[in-house]
């Protein structure tokens, strides 16, 4: 599934430039028309879709920049264009143009992302389509076309491949030592956790720590320990009584400013507006 993520845009250097010159910041790029970016940006039509929707699908929880530019590979560039969709679908015809069956969760933000183009303004979380996914396809399953093999075994899933080394064992053996890392994290995610820590764990230089993570995962060792954490907040806030406040210490952030800042930028809410939600 895709990561809580702040909005990413994919632009480059002197697209970057020119937002910046007329003051439009990253996540409000989809605040400002298709015709208005080429305007700005002196770009192509199709470019300026391309950003459009990269900004406007990351603005709501949970999407991040790998599903959106799923979406804009299907030929979707707003959530106008997904009014009317159904999500199962959606699901269906994402498979067959992968040649792979996809993660589950996928599914979710497929029913997820339809529910804010047909209703702007209702919050809703990709884990309030879990259950009414898991009900559909226990009646209806998945159409006999559905590709044999599974998402994982695509390139682009294979984090190993990305490490930057000069030969498959040398590879293999970095995907290793990071994976020990990851366990750590996972373990340990309450716990106060270091650079120094999650290098040592995999037996490698900070530098080289970080080098071959940020290679293998495209983010930093912290942005996937802050993901941990998140996931694991969402779930005490949904789950339990716990407050906000022990709700933040149990998944290891250092205080509850910074947890409430980092949980509005993943679930484009606050986690008391959410734990307020689930009580009415």
């Amino acid at each position: 599934m895709s990561n809580s993520s702040p909005n990413h845009l994919v632009a480059s250097p002197a697209e970057k430039k020119k937002l910046r010159a007329a003051r439009i910041k990253v996540g409000e790029v989809h605040l400002h028309s298709v015709k208005e970016l080429q305007d700005i940006l002196n770009a192509s039509r199709i470019r300026a879709m391309e950003l459009f929707a990269l900004s406007e699908f990351q603005s709501l929880p949970s999407i991040g920049v790998r599903f959106a530019h799923d979406l804009i590979t299907m030929g979707y560039y707003s959530l106008g264009d997904l009014k009317g969709k159904d999500g199962a679908k959606l699901t269906d015809k994402f498979e067959r143009q992968s040649g792979v069956w996809i993660d589950p969760c996928v599914e979710d933000q497929f029913r997820l992302i339809v529910h804010y183009a047909n209703n702007p303004g209702v919050h809703k979380d990709w884990w309030e389509f879990t259950p009414v996914r898991k009900a559909f396809r226990e009646k209806f399953g998945y159409p006999s076309s559905r590709p044999k093999d599974p998402w994982f075994e695509q390139p682009k899933y294979q984090t190993a491949s990305n490490i930057q080394a000069s030969n498959e064992e040398t590879k293999k053996d970095l995907h290793k030592k990071l994976k020990l890392a990851i366990q750590f994290m996972k373990k340990n995610f309450s716990n106060k956790i270091t650079l120094k820590h999650l290098a040592n764990v995999s037996h490698l230089s900070q530098y080289h720590f970080i080098r071959c993570f940020k290679s293998a995962y495209e983010q930093t060792p912290f942005q996937y320990l802050t993901h941990i954490r998140l996931k694991h907040a969402s779930k005490l806030l949904r789950e339990t009584k716990l407050t906000v406040g022990e709700v933040t210490l149990r998944s290891g952030f250092e205080n509850e400013s910074s947890f409430i800042r980092l949980f509005k930028r993943a679930f484009k809410r606050t986690p008391g507006k959410l734990k307020n939600s689930l009580l009415n």
